[in-house]
């Protein structure tokens, strides 16, 4: 079971992921930023050229710091890639070819308060969303609490109320 939540105030939280698909070679943005009460305080998706999920996942994370800077000093990034999480808590850089997207990460939040942590994907559906609505997206599209998509208001709600999300573990069978 998945619960997603809120932050504490002052903070506020950021949700991002990156959608990438190796067929079709498109990939899109998407996240959230909400509240200590859990609500909508903006939003966005958008299409973005990338190589890989990583970096799709970095160009997200970047696009929702830039929202999130804007509305906070005190920023907390959760996200549902591993990896991500870990490279930042470790402070390195990472890959030689994605460098310059951690390096502005880094440049970005070292003058506020940020804290890192994972999510299972379950618990980022808000932003699962939005990264595939992204890549369907022709432009970069903000919204706000009132212009929010329907279903986007409802996964947030969702998430406001507490209710969990299930992480169902695959089982092989003989």
């Amino acid at each position: 079971m998945v619960i997603w939540h809120p932050p504490d105030a002052p903070w506020v939280k950021l949700n991002t992921d990156g959608a990438f698909s190796i067929s079709t070679l498109e990939a899109g943005e998407g996240g959230l930023v909400r509240g200590s009460d859990g609500g909508l305080l903006r939003a966005f998706c958008a299409p973005i050229a990338a190589s890989s999920s990583f970096e799709a996942e970095l160009l997200a994370l970047i696009r929702g710091l830039e929202m999130a800077m804007k509305l906070s000093t005190h920023i907390w990034i959760e996200l549902d890639s591993t990896a991500l999480v870990t490279l930042m808590s470790a402070e390195q850089l990472g890959a030689t070819d994605l460098r310059h997207h951690m390096a502005l990460i880094r440049s970005m939040t070292s003058q506020r308060h940020v804290r890192f942590s994972h999510i299972y994907r379950e618990g980022n559906y808000a932003a699962d969303f939005l990264a595939g609505r992204g890549v369907q997206t022709p432009a970069l599209t903000y919204y706000d609490p009132i212009s929010a998509p329907r279903y986007l208001k409802a996964l947030v709600r969702m998430d406001q109320l507490g209710y969990p999300n299930f992480r169902f573990r695959r089982r092989d069978v003989d």
